[in-house]
C-alpha cells in the first residue's frame, strides 16, 4: 500500500497513536482533542496530496512556497495557535517529530513497504514533514515580537540541530543540538567548519556550499555520521541562502534531523525485497539482478562465468516425514553448506522452495566447476541432524556456462534448469552440462513458440469433431472439438505436439479463445438441423479455466452461450480441483447459468474427489481411455470403469467412455450401464465438413 493511501485509510490510528505522545509533549493541561489535534490532520492530508503527485524535482526552496495551502497553510495556522495556547517553539518541533515516527512506525508495523518505490516515498514523507515544521515554526516566531536573545534561545532550545555558517563554510551560529552533534560546547565551534569537528562523516549526495551561495538556492544533502563511541546516525540536512537587503547571499542558514529510523526502514525493505528470510541468501530477484549485471560484464569483457542449477533429491519426503520447521531447518543447514563449498567473490541464492542457484565468476575451467560442484554433491549427500532426527538428501546439479550456452541471462538460468532435470532423470545426486542437443531442442521449442504465436493469424488452426454415441440406441447425441494445427512446414500437428509449449508459453488462452469462438460458431449450424439436446463439447485447460474465466473474451464467450440456441459442455481435467475452490465454485456457477454443463475428463487417473463432484454441479464423468483398452474381462481396468460408472449414476451423473475401438468394448461398456462413448470404432475426429452428412443421418456405420 502507498504511503499516501496508509495515511488515508489509517488517518484515525494515526491521529489517536500521535495524540498519547502529543499530550505528554505540550505543557497545556486539560486540552481538548480539537485543540490537541488542532490542524494535525489537515497537514497529514495535504501530504498525501503531495505524495499523490510526482516530485518537481531538486528544488527544495520552491516546495517552501505555499503552493499547496492545504498542507502549508494548515502548518503555518498550527505554528501561530500553538503560540496562543502557550506552547513554545520546542513543543511544536517535538510535535512533529513525534508525527514522523509515529506514521513510519504504524507503515512498517502494518507491512505497507515492501519496495524500492516506498523507500522513495519515505523521503518525500520526510521532506514533507521537514518543510511543515519550518512553515509551523516560522509562523510561531512571527507571533513573538522579541527577536534577538528571546528568538536564540528558542533556536538553542530545539532538538534539531540549526546552524548559520559564513560564506567560508565556518560557524556564525549554531545551536546546542548542533554543538551535541559536533561533540564540542557551543562556544567552541564558532569560527570552525565542520570538517574540524571530531566525527568520521561520509556524505551522501554531498551539498556544495558554493552552489548554495552561487545559486541562491536551497539544497540538501544526507551525511553518514560515526561518534567517537562507535555508533551511527544518518542526518538529512538542508541549506538555505541568507539574502540581504541587495539581494546577494550574506550567510547560509541550514538545519538537519536524525533519519536513522528511515535508514533502518529502508534496510528492512531493501533486505525483505532481495533475501531469502530464511536462508538470508539472495533470492531470485536479486539472483538475477546480479545474474544480468554479470553479462553485461562478460559482454564487454569477454570474461566467462558459470551458473550452476541445483535441485534437492527428497526434500519433499523429508519435509512430509519431520514437518515444515525441520523442513526450514534443514534448508538453512543447506545454504551454510553450499556456501561453504564457494569463494567469497561468488554468490549463491536461494530461488525456490528447494532450488538453489549459485554462480561462479570469471571462470570457464570446466575441471575447476566440476571440482566445485562435486563439493557440493558431497556436501549435500552428508547425513543432516535436525533435532532427534537425522536426514539424509542428495542434489541435481545442473550448469551452463556463459557466453558458450546463451546470450542473455535469463535463458542461461532456463538452460541451466534444463541441464538439472537430465541430472535429475539420469539418476539424481549427479552433475550435467547444458549440450548441444539441448540447445538444439530449444532452438527448436522457440522456432515452435514463434510459430504457434503466428498460427491464428495465419489460418492454420482447424478444429476437428469426433461424434459421441448414445450406447442405448446407437445416435450421435454429442461432439467433441478437438484442435490441429496445420503448420505449413511440418504439416498436421495433434494437440500433444504444441499444447504443453502453448502453455508454458502464454499462448493457451489466444488458443482457447479462437476454439470456442470456432466451436460456438459451428454450433449454431448445426442447431439448424440437429436435435436441441445435440451438444458440442470444448476442451479448456484447469489454469485457463480458473485464470482467465474473467477476461472479456471469456465473458463475451458466456454471453454468446447464454443467448444461443446451442448447447456446450467444457471439459476440465480433475486437476481443476487443485485451485481455490471458492473462485472454483464461482466460476462454476458463471458457466451454470449461461447454460454451459460441465465434463471431468479422463477421470480417476488424476485428483479424483467424491467430495468435489457433490460440491459442484458436474454434469457427466468422462472415463479414460486407459480403463476402456484392456479387453480382459474382471480385470483391474474393467472393474475401475464399472465402478465408475456404477458411482456417477448413483450421484446422478452420465459416463462417457473415450477410447472405444472395437465392437466387443463397446459391448461391454453398453452392458455395464454406460451412457455414451467415442472412440474410433465409431469415427476418428474428422472436419466439421465431413461430419456434417453423419449428423444429418444420425448415426456412424457402428
Amino acid at each position: 500500500m502507498r504511503l499516501s493511501e496508509f495515511i488515508r485509510t489509517h488517518m484515525e490510528d494515526i491521529l489517536r497513536i500521535w495524540e498519547y505522545d502529543a499530550d505528554k509533549i505540550l505543557p497545556i493541561p486539560h486540552l481538548s482533542r480539537e485543540e490537541l489535534r488542532d490542524h494535525i490532520k489537515e497537514i497529514l492530508l495535504g501530504i498525501a496530496v503531495k505524495l499523490e503527485q510526482p516530485p518537481i524535482g531538486h528544488d527544495r526552496f520552491a516546495e517552501f512556497c505555499p503552493q499547496h495551502p492545504d498542507s502549508g497553510n494548515s502548518a503555518r495556522i498550527h505554528g501561530s495557535e500553538r503560540h496562543d495556547l502557550g506552547a513554545d517553539i520546542v513543543h511544536v518541533a517535538a510535535e512533529f517529530r513525534a508525527l514522523r515516527v509515529t506514521v513510519i512506525e504504524l507503515w512498517v508495523q502494518f507491512g505497507g513497504c515492501t519496495g524500492k518505490e516506498d523507500a522513495k516515498e519515505l523521503i518525500r514523507f520526510d521532506n514533507e514533514i521537514d518543510m511543515a515544521l519550518a512553515q509551523s515554526i516560522g509562523n510561531y516566531a512571527l507571533k513573538k515580537q522579541k527577536q534577538g536573545r528571546l528568538f536564540e534561545t528558542m533556536l538553542s532550545s530545539l532538538p534539531d540541530p540549526c546552524y548559520i555558517l559564513n560564506l567560508d563554510g565556518t560557524f556564525l551560529y549554531a545551536n546546542n543540538a548542533m554543538a551535541g552533534l559536533c561533540q564540542v560546547k557551543a562556544e567552541d565551534i564558532i569560527g570552525r567548519a565542520f570538517s574540524e569537528m571530531p566525527l568520521h562523516s561520509r556524505y551522501n549526495g554531498e551539498v556544495k556550499l558554493q552552489d548554495v551561495i552561487r545559486f541562491k538556492e536551497q539544497r540538501e544533502g544526507e551525511v553518514r555520521i560515526e561518534g567517537p563511541s562507535g555508533d551511527i546516525h544518518y542526518y538529512e540536512y538542508l541549506y538555505a541562502p541568507v539574502i540581504d537587503d541587495k539581494g546577494e547571499v550574506e550567510a547560509v542558514s541550514g538545519i538537519a534531523h536524525d533519519i536513522t529510523l528511515r535508514k533502518e526502514s529502508e534496510a528492512r525493505i531493501w533486505c525483505h525485497a532481495n533475501f531469502d528470510l530464511l536462508t538470508k541468501l539472495p533470492n531470485r530477484r536479486l539472483f538475477m539482478d546480479r545474474l544480468s549485471q554479470h553479462a553485461a560484464h562478460s559482454d564487454r569483457t569477454g570474461d566467462p562465468f558459470a551458473l550452476l542449477f541445483i535441485d534437492l533429491d527428497h526434500f519433499k519426503g523429508i519435509n512430509d516425514r519431520f514437518g515444515h520447521d525441520a523442513g526450514d531447518n534443514l534448508l538453512k543447514k543447506i545454504a551454510e553448506r553450499v556456501s561453504a563449498c564457494v569463494r567469497q567473490t561468488d554468490t549463491v541464492a536461494r530461488i525456490g522452495g528447494d532450488e538453489f542457484t549459485v554462480l561462479l565468476l570469471d571462470t570457464g575451467d570446466r575441471e575447476f566447476i566440476e571440482g566445485i560442484a562435486g563439493n557440493i554433491l558431497a556436501a549435500l549427500e552428508r547425513p543432516f541432524q535436525l533435532d532427534e532426527n537425522e536426514a539424509s538428501l542428495s542434489g541435481s546439479i545442473g550448469i551452463t556456462l556463459f557466453p558458450e550456452d546463451a546470450g542473455t541471462a535469463q535463458q542461461l538460468l532456463n538452460d541451466a534448469d534444463q541441464a538439472m532435470y537430465l541430472a535429475k532423470h539420469s539418476g539424481r545426486n549427479r552433475l550435467c552440462y547444458f549440450t548441444d542437443i539441448m540447445k538444439s531442442a530449444r532452438s527448436q521449442r522457440q522456432q515452435l513458440i514463434n510459430d504457434l504465436r503466428e498460427a491464428p493469424l495465419g489460418k492454420q488452426l482447424r478444429l476437428f469433431y469426433q461424434p459421441i454415441i448414445d450406447l442405448s440406441n446407437g445416435r450421435i447425441v454429442k461432439a467433441e472439438a478437438l484442435l490441429r494445427w496445420q503448420h505449413p512446414e511440418q504439416g498436421l500437428k495433434l494437440p500433444d505436439e504444441f499444447l504443453g509449449v502453448a502453455e508454458e508459453s502464454g499462448l493457451m488462452s489466444s488458443l482457447e479463445h479462437w476454439v470456442f469462438s470456432e466451436a460456438a460458431a459451428q454450433a449454431v449450424n448445426w442447431s439448424e438441423f440437429m436435435d436441441s439436446s445435440f451438444q458440442v463439447t470444448i476442451n479448456s485447460s484447469p489454469l485457463q479455466f480458473t485464470q482467465n474465466i474473467h477476461s472479456k473474451p471469456w465473458e463475451a464467450h458466456l454471453e454468446k452461450f447464454l443467448h444461443s440456441n446451442t448447447s456446450i459442455v467444457i471439459e476440465l481435467t480433475e486437476n481443476v480441483f487443485l485451485g481455490d475452490s471458492e473462485q472454483l465454485e464461482r466460476n462454476f456457477t458463471e458457466l451454470r447459468d449461461a447454460g454451459v454443463q460441465l465434463a471431468l475428463d479422463d477421470f480417476g487417473t488424476g485428483y479424483s474427489s467424491l467430495a468435489y463432484l457433490k460440491r459442484f454441479d458436474v454434469n457427466y464423468l468422462k472415463i479414460d481411455q486407459s480403463f476402456v483398452r484392456e479387453n480382459e474381462p474382471g480385470s483391474s481396468s474393467h472393474a475401475i470403469a464399472e465402478t465408475i460408472i456404477m458411482m456417477a449414476h448413483k450421484l446422478g451423473l452420465q459416463v462417457v467412455a473415450e477410447g472405444v475401438e472395437t465392437a466387443e468394448q463397446r459391448d461391454w461398456l453398453k452392458a455395464a450401464g454406460c451412457d455414451f462413448a467415442q472412440g474410433f470404432f465409431f469415427s476418428k475426429p474428422v472436419p466439421a465438413a465431413e461430419l456434417e452428412p453423419v449428423l444429418r443421418i444420425g448415426y456412424t456405420h457402428h
